[in-house]
């Protein structure tokens, strides 16, 4: 909003009439019942389009009679409304040197208590989900950049509206945002909701088949990874250059490899990358129940996936569609004729 409390799209379109008003009006000063005389607009709409001009400095009263209205130069009116912005804009930057002088003397009190807490390690870890999430705004509210993310499943719906806040935050502040999520997310109502939420705000969205453990790589600077399943819930946090430029790699490939979200409904590349994610699991030995939690699916889904690779090449057996997967070499498959989540 400017200083008057008006919203700054409300102006991104001016009215016929406030247009054809002030068309008549550079022809010289008028009254209101000049202008609807002139351009035939009624006087109710003279009334609005006087207003909208007025507002927007457009137009103003004479000095002989205030019952007249004189056209005034665009340029005119773009510095008389952007005059009081410009003043917020300076009052604000230096209201924000200030805060960052000010906050800014508390750093080396922190960083030096800091440094040794965990100077025996460059992994911090924090246990129990409330702790983490609280620890991941903190450090989120410092990105100044890029912020990547991989989720090898969605979070419950709860957790997604919890860090709805958030992610909008970072993508306001022009934050380069990209994320991976399983393809099963775009089977998901709340999730497609989501992906789309973002992407509106100007994130980036892709999916794959099987992403790897979770991770969140805050400008380059910070990771977050989660804890052995042993160790419960929780997160390490991590500084290490080289532990961060081999967490940046190895995002990097799974970016290349995941599916843009352009359309959020399955397409060809989205099932040939699942039934060679799951061949591939095959071909390890894999049992129904991991693969299924691998690809964040159901064993239900999984074995309308198996069905449809058992019909197209013509097999019967699990174990024969493990051994063809391991002697092909896990090749290009022909494309899927149906969709195998389908009721």
């Amino acid at each position: 909003m400017d200083s008057d409390g008006r919203r700054f799209d409300d102006i991104a379109h001016v009215g016929q009439d406030s247009v054809d008003v002030y068309r008549f009006l550079t022809e010289g000063p008028a009254d209101a019942a000049q202008c609807c005389a002139a351009t035939g607009i009624p006087a109710e709409q003279v009334a609005s389009a006087l207003a909208e001009l007025a507002e927007y400095k457009l137009i103003r009263p004479t000095l002989e009679d205030r019952a007249q209205w004189e056209a005034v130069s665009p340029d005119t009116a773009i510095a008389e409304t952007l005059a009081p912005m410009q003043t917020q804009v300076h009052n604000l930057t230096r209201w924000g040197d200030q805060v960052r002088r000010t906050l800014g003397s508390f750093d080396s009190i922190y960083h030096d208590a800091y440094r040794k807490r965990h100077m025996q390690s460059s992994t911090e870890v924090i246990c129990g989900g409330d702790q983490v999430r609280q620890r991941l705004a903190d450090l989120a509210n410092q990105a100044q950049n890029q912020v990547l993310a991989v989720h090898p499943t969605m979070a419950p719906i709860e957790v997604l509206r919890a860090g709805s806040d958030l992610d909008r935050s970072l993508l306001e502040r022009g934050i380069n945002y990209r994320v991976v999520w399983p393809h099963s997310a775009r089977r998901q109502t709340e999730a497609v909701q989501y992906m789309r939420m973002l992407q509106d705000l100007g994130g980036e969205v892709r999916t794959a088949a099987m992403p790897p453990s979770r991770m969140i790589l805050l400008d380059g600077e910070v990771a977050l990874v989660p804890l052995p399943a042993q160790q419960g819930p929780g997160a390490g946090i991590l500084r290490d250059p080289v532990v961060l430029d081999f967490l940046k790699q190895i995002f990097e490939h799974v970016w290349q490899q995941a599916q843009p979200v352009s359309s959020i409904e399955y397409d060809d590349a989205v099932f040939e990358q699942i039934e060679l994610a799951i061949l591939s699991e095959l071909a390890l030995g894999k049992t129904d129940e991991a693969i299924a939690r691998r690809l964040a699916i159901s064993t239900r889904t999984l074995r309308r996936y198996l069905n449809t690779l058992f019909e197209r090449l013509d097999i019967e057996t699990r174990f024969q569609l493990g051994l063809a997967a391991a002697r092909s070499n896990l090749v290009k498959l022909p494309g899927s004729s149906g969709d195998p989540e389908a009721d």
